[in-house]
């Protein structure tokens, strides 16, 4: 009987060491899972505003404006895609003068489809490639120019 007993006692033991791991395994999985949740699918594609254009910016430097679509998931859109390049002088003009100005960079903002090997205007983007995504305001020079240039196109 005393043997019994002991047995139970142990067993409530050892059931008492495991109780508080068990417990935080299963708030650590809740917590993640709904970090998760929360990120992918309540937080991101909210602050994207569909009736604008917006900048993306890559892991790898590049810069490409357009509209994004499905965010929330591994893969976002991207479509309507321009992106800039800096012009650059052929040759550098020498200056007899002691005082050299800097010239302020000159950008092209360039439509997707125009390169070499014919890209169509939509793009596929891994969401661990996205810096981060910003709304481009209706005044700004790069929406005026993707204005202007859809109106030229019509």
């Amino acid at each position: 009987m005393e043997l019994r007993f002991l047995k139970e006692v142990k067993k409530q033991i050892k059931m008492k060491k495991f109780l508080p791991f068990i417990v935080g395994v299963v708030l650590i999985v809740a917590l993640g899972v709904g970090g998760y949740f929360l990120f992918t699918k309540v937080i991101s594609p909210a602050k994207i505003d569909s009736s604008k254009h917006q900048a993306v910016f890559l892991s790898n430097g590049q810069v490409y404006f357009g509209k994004v679509k499905n965010i929330g998931k591994q893969y976002a859109e991207l479509s309507n895609i321009y992106y800039l390049i800096l012009k650059q002088p052929l040759q550098q003009q020498t200056t007899t003068d002691t005082t050299t100005e800097k010239q302020t960079p000159e950008y092209t903002l360039i439509k997707l489809g125009q390169e070499l090997h014919g890209p169509i205007d939509k793009m596929i983007i891994n969401r661990d490639h996205i810096l981060f995504i910003e709304n481009l305001k209706d005044d700004g020079k790069v929406a005026k120019a993707i204005s202007d240039y859809q109106n030229t196109q019509k």
